[in-house]
């Protein structure tokens, strides 16, 4: 069984503007692996470089660290060093790493005062037909 815990070695966050404008795209970047993986003892380890930065530039974050993976069975951590070698990242590690560091960037946006690096939620399907159809269809006496 293989166990992946996740390590920050580097935090560097910077508020880039005072003003926060009204809509803010977030452009995510995860480098797995950013160095030569190796190991340590039956781990292992698995530099990464997280980075993100908005439009219009308000906020940048890079977080370094190392993805370490741990296994009783020396076969599953060569089988693993074989994949990354041909850039076949498995996707529990790139999950457990991109989580991590989208928990840690969150944080570091209320830190800095800046919006959150979160998604809007989508409207929902025919909800703004919805509306638009409310306010024709109905007046303020209608019983729903």
């Amino acid at each position: 069984m293989i166990t992946v815990s996740v390590q920050l070695t580097s935090i560097n966050a910077e508020r880039l503007a005072e003003a926060l404008p009204q809509k803010i795209q977030f452009n995510i970047n995860l480098a797995l692996p950013s160095n030569p993986p190796y190991h340590q003892d039956s781990k292992l380890i698995i530099p990464f470089t997280f980075t993100l930065s908005s439009m219009p530039p308000v906020v940048q974050i890079i977080l370094k660290g190392n993805a370490i993976v741990i296994s009783d069975n020396k076969e599953e951590l060569e089988n693993l060093e074989k994949d990354l070698k041909k850039k076949n990242v498995p996707p529990m590690i790139v999950q457990a790493v991109f989580t991590a560091m989208i928990s840690e960037s969150i944080i570091i946006s209320r830190s800095l005062g800046t919006p959150p690096p979160i998604p809007g939620l989508p409207p929902m399907p025919g909800q703004q037909g919805r509306d638009s159809k409310k306010s024709q269809d109905f007046s303020p006496g209608t019983v729903i």
